[in-house]
């Protein structure tokens, strides 16, 4: 089990200069990744995502390039004509439309970076150091990748607990399922001598016979049955090294129904007890599921 959060970060120097890599990643549905590079390791950014994708199939997961070179770059100007010259077709339309002689602002158009860029250089060649990089972006991500499986054996131990506490409160409410049956059969009792005279002799077949239909109707063996299973199931999962986070919040919502189901039939006061403190404890394995790769 990984957490999908995480920090990494590598510091390679060669002969071009210096490169810092840092990768960091923060919760997501999916797998989200954004890839930085100066325009000199461009040519290196189809690798570095391959890299992490081997890694990592869930999370927000930003990875940074920064380099320092040790010649100097020089800057280059590059001008879209082809856009300038539909800036002024719009200019000349818009001057016949309104009569307007005004000249198009020159200082303007030199700001607006869809007509005029200025790139940085590199006078170095970064191919030379492809292979010094890949293994400097191979650094960080084992480093990256350290923290996220100590941030998994937290999350792993800590659902453990929430886990035995409900196996716990099952364990409580079966051996308290039993003893409704006798508060049952009194209850029907009452009720049978508020209706009948109280000389007369009970009927214990209609007695056995309510308290049966009642007993059918509140019966939660298979409900406690389902949520070892389900928690049989969560243990097994929490156990396997893939991308886990989404089985497990289908699993919760499924013990979360049988938690439900057990609230809605078992009219007693101490099962509801039971029941609000599992309630409880799925909520906080659903709070720590929300890390889980």
């Amino acid at each position: 089990m990984k957490s999908m959060t995480g920090y990494g970060s590598a510091i390679v120097k060669c002969g071009n200069g210096e490169v810092t890599i840092e990768v960091k990643a923060v919760n997501h549905r999916f797998l989200e990744l954004q890839v930085k590079v100066p325009h000199a390791l461009l040519f290196m950014e189809d690798k570095i995502r391959k890299q992490v994708k081997d890694i990592a199939q869930r999370g927000k997961i930003d990875i940074v390039i920064h380099v320092e070179e040790a010649a100097s770059t020089k800057r280059v100007l590059t001008l879209d004509e082809q856009l300038l010259d539909q800036y002024k077709e719009a200019a000349d339309v818009i001057k016949d439309k309104i009569g307007s002689d005004s000249p198009l602002d020159l200082s303007s158009i030199l700001l607006d970076r869809h007509i005029v860029q200025v790139e940085e250089v590199s006078s170095g060649n970064w191919n030379e150091e492809e292979e010094s990089i890949q293994q400097g972006v191979i650094e960080a991500l084992l480093s990256f990748n350290s923290m996220r499986v100590a941030e998994g054996q937290y999350l792993h131990q800590d659902m453990k607990n929430w886990l035995q506490k409900l196996l716990e409160c099952c364990k409580d409410i079966e051996l308290l399922a039993p003893k409704l049956v006798d508060r049952y059969r009194e209850k029907v009792e009452g009720r049978i001598k508020d209706y009948i005279d109280g000389d007369s002799e009970i009927d214990d077949v209609r007695i056995l016979t309510e308290v049966a239909i009642l007993t059918e109707k509140m019966d939660i063996s298979e409900e406690l049955v389902r949520m070892r299973a389900h928690v049989d199931q969560y243990k097994h999962y929490m156990n396997q090294d893939d991308a886990i986070g989404r089985r497990l919040d289908f699993l919760l919502q499924e013990m979360n129904r049988e938690v439900n189901t057990i609230g809605s039939k078992a009219a007693d006061s101490s099962i509801r007890q039971h029941v609000v403190e599992m309630k409880g404890f799925l909520e906080k394995l659903k709070e720590q599921v929300q890390n889980v790769e």
